[in-house]
């Protein structure tokens, strides 16, 4: 009897060791996790203050050129085509002949007519001889006058559409493009050929609407070719767009010459350098401080040792900056770093302030 009471009374022992061993346990496990999270309750961030400093005295744009003049062969007349006496790729002046259609009907008609006009004019000098010496009344004259002059007009006319079966190039270029063959017919309205002057290129460049200010017609720009890395072109600025479009973006047109040594085509792309005589100061901000996109741009500003989403709206982009246009001052602390962890309201602690 005394055996078995020993033996429950060394259990009861072991059990109330292990129930104080696993209750100082939890409380210490309690105590750890408290504390995981009262150190990671502050989110660790570098911050930066936004800095005033002059703003870029230039401008870089890309762009694509264009034929200064490009223009379509259209026919004026109808009929089948006898001679073709321009190919694609030569060069064509102005008023050179391209294509020749039959005008042999016009011809035929033009001799009718012109015979027709030669009888009504003999008939109004025998009719004015006669009412000189008043054989007829003067009203006869009338009839006579009123067909010499519809004969004159359709003679102008026949002439007109003879000269329009001789297809001639509108412009000095070169023929790019040629859409009809000895013996095709054709129509008024067809495209019969393409003639594109390339002696001089438009570079077409978009540009924002704040860059778009300090641009002025006539203004020099630098323009790099990007197939001749080290070519270096003088253009001049002859047109700027009065309208923005879905991009809020403006397009300006660069004159510039077709060097004989580093020939360029119409399609390529190359860079426009614009130079402006001002220095403008302003706020900027590095890029990777904004959270989201440059079109909603969002910052994380430190106060009280809190991060608060700011809205704000910026400028140019220089480089890696961007320009603050309002929402920040100088003396704000703007998150650089760890901003993926954050969310408005969230505590955090700065560990490091960047110098701008």
């Amino acid at each position: 009897m005394n055996k078995r009471i020993y033996i429950w009374l060394i259990l009861l022992c072991v059990a109330g060791i292990i129930t104080a061993k696993l209750y100082f346990n939890k409380k210490e496990l309690i105590a750890e996790t408290a504390l995981s999270r009262s150190t990671r309750k502050f989110v660790p961030v570098e911050v930066i203050s936004p800095k005033v400093e002059p703003l870029g005295t230039s401008l870089e744009a890309d762009g694509i050129f264009l034929p200064i003049k490009e223009m379509f062969v259209i026919s004026e007349t109808q009929g089948r085509v006898l001679e073709v006496y321009k190919n694609k790729g030569e060069w064509v002046h102005e008023g050179d002949l391209i294509a020749k259609v039959d005008d042999e009907l016009l011809r035929i008609e033009l001799e009718a007519t012109q015979a027709n006009l030669a009888k009504l004019r003999k008939d109004q000098e025998r009719l004015g001889n006669l009412i000189e010496g008043e054989a007829v009344a003067k009203n006869k004259m009338e009839d006579i006058v009123l067909g010499i002059l519809a004969a004159e007009a359709k003679e102008k006319a026949l002439k007109k559409q003879i000269s329009n079966t001789s297809i001639k190039a509108p412009m000095t270029g070169t023929m790019g493009l040629r859409f009809i063959e000895r013996g095709s017919v054709i129509g008024p309205g067809i495209q019969v050929a393409q003639v594109t002057n390339l002696e001089k290129l438009y570079l077409m460049i978009k540009v924002t609407e704040r860059d778009v200010l300090g641009i002025q017609k006539g203004q020099i720009v630098e323009v790099k070719p990007d197939v001749y890395p080290n070519a270096r072109i003088q253009g001049k600025v002859t047109n700027i767009g009065l309208r923005a479009d879905n991009t809020f973006s403006y397009d300006v047109e660069i004159e510039a010459p077709n060097p004989e040594k580093t020939p360029l085509r119409a399609g390529m792309h190359a860079k426009a350098y614009f130079s402006f005589g001002t220095n403008r100061k302003g706020l900027t901000l590095p890029r990777k401080a904004i959270a989201g996109s440059l079109q909603d741009s969002r910052v994380f500003v430190v106060e009280d040792s809190t991060a608060h989403l700011r809205n704000i709206s910026l400028g140019k982009v220089i480089g890696d900056k961007v320009e603050i246009l309002s929402g920040l001052t100088e003396h704000d602390k703007v998150v650089l770093t760890g901003q993926l962890n954050l969310s408005d309201g969230a505590k955090v602690e700065v560990v490091k302030t960047v110098l701008n």
